[in-house]
């Protein structure tokens, strides 16, 4: 709170920019580039950002795609955090929006909070149909060592 951080997308994003699993996820992709990869496109003259954007981008690319689903999967269906770091309905996740349809006083209403729902989902399962073919991937080379 003294940092001024409540209530902005930095509180909803900064605390989940560094996880063991992506650590983890992505060291095991990155060790599977055989260091013969590397040394012969240092001995061509290859650069270091060259190496790492020509060979090693690429490679770690499906595993990035996957990390990226999972991640935005777990945090597109947090609730806790967000209920603790922010106050303000713009800044709602959509689990904690559909908080919004529950009324005090004539209790729940099942249609909107259904709708809602399917709204929270639909975009997860549409994204993942999308990125399924590098998502498995990404899943199947990161624990390979080539």
């Amino acid at each position: 709170a003294w940092t001024g951080l409540l209530d902005s997308y930095t509180a909803l994003i900064l605390p989940f920019m560094a996880t063991a699993f992506g650590l983890f996820l992505f060291r095991q992709a990155y060790a599977r580039i055989p260091d013969e990869l590397i040394a012969a496109a240092r001995v061509d003259g290859m650069s270091e950002f060259g190496i790492a954007w020509r060979i090693a981008f690429p490679i770690g690319l499906p595993t990035a795609i996957a990390f990226s689903i999972f991640s935005v999967t777990a945090h597109w269906n947090d609730l806790f955090w967000p209920l603790i770091a922010t106050t303000s309905p713009e800044l709602a996740t959509p689990p904690r929006g559909i908080l919004f349809f529950r009324d005090a006083e004539s209790g729940d209403d099942v249609g909107p909070l259904m709708a809602g729902a399917t709204l929270v989902v639909a975009p997860l399962v549409l994204g993942f149909l999308l990125a399924q073919k590098r998502f498995t991937q990404g899943l199947a080379g990161a624990g390979l060592k080539g």
